[in-house]
């Protein structure tokens, strides 16, 4: 039941076109929306920095306008932070949530179509606000390859990307922890070849391809474990490659649960820590 509601979750048109337009910002977000930071500071090189909402309460000032991204509304930590630069810089919210505490705060109310049925770790919800994210920053996604090969996932990765991807692997991690509560990394690809490739020799690397040499010299030296990669190259394509890749491991695996649901225990710390 799972795969099939995460499977048709990524068949749905997630392209959220806007009219406004930035040349810098800070995006904040947690979870999922911390991936979106991630992949869009990648993208433009800069121009738009992610912000972690609860280091940012530490600032003192804002240097440029402040994204948030909060699919709920309801994290704590993103609300006291619009709360404390309220009227201090332009604050631009993105959501699904029109009613929630954090939309009211926004001098920009951004809004995703996004109305799930049932709790599921954040697929659809993630490519839309990716999607609004990248139209704000003016910048373009890239195309999908509906052809596109399928990852060999195993239960403990090396997620390792470059630039934009970068924030894919992070988002790759994220899914891992949520879906089936396996421990995996996500590193970028400078970092990964200076320090943690000393831990892989049985672990599987998985790499989000951002079509440059230097990834091209790292697949071709790996020869003691396995190492997959992607076939195309943009945040979004790599995106739907890793979704459809969680989808067929949990039906080749007859996977039919949401770890994230079932441990109640560890959801409800999380619960309490975030709202």
């Amino acid at each position: 039941m799972y795969a099939d509601l995460i499977e048709r979750e990524i068949t749905q048109d997630y392209k959220v076109n806007l009219d406004l337009k930035l040349d810098n910002a800070y995006i904040a977000g947690a979870g999922d929306s911390y991936a979106v930071a991630l992949t869009i500071e990648g993208k433009t090189n800069g121009r738009f920095k992610a912000l972690d909402p609860f280091e940012g309460l530490h600032y003192e000032n804002l240097d440029r306008p402040l994204v948030i991204v909060s699919v709920s509304g309801r994290p704590k930590s993103n609300i006291l932070l619009a709360t404390k630069f309220k009227g201090k810089t332009r604050l631009y919210v993105i959501t699904a949530n029109e009613d929630s505490q954090l939309a009211r705060l926004a001098d920009y109310l951004i809004l995703i179509p996004y109305k799930p049925i049932i709790p599921l770790p954040g697929t659809l919800s993630f490519l839309m606000s990716l999607s609004a994210v990248y139209s704000l920053a003016g910048e373009q996604a890239d195309e999908i390859k509906e052809s596109g090969r399928l990852l060999n996932l195993a239960n403990n990765p090396f997620f390792v990307g470059h630039k934009e991807n970068y924030g894919i692997a992070y988002y790759a991690m994220l899914k891992f922890a949520e879906i089936f509560g396996y421990a995996t990394n996500s590193e970028r690809f400078e970092q990964f070849c200076h320090s943690p490739i000393f831990m892989t020799a049985n672990r599987q690397i998985v790499l989000f391809r951002s079509d440059n040499e230097r990834e091209k010299e790292l697949i071709n030296s790996i020869d003691y474990t396995d190492t997959q990669a992607t076939d195309c190259s943009g945040a979004f394509c790599n995106s739907i490659i890793l979704i459809k890749s969680i989808v067929n491991k949990m039906r080749k695996e007859k996977w039919d649960k949401i770890y994230f649901l079932e441990n109640k225990k560890i959801l409800n710390i999380s619960s309490k820590m975030i709202y």
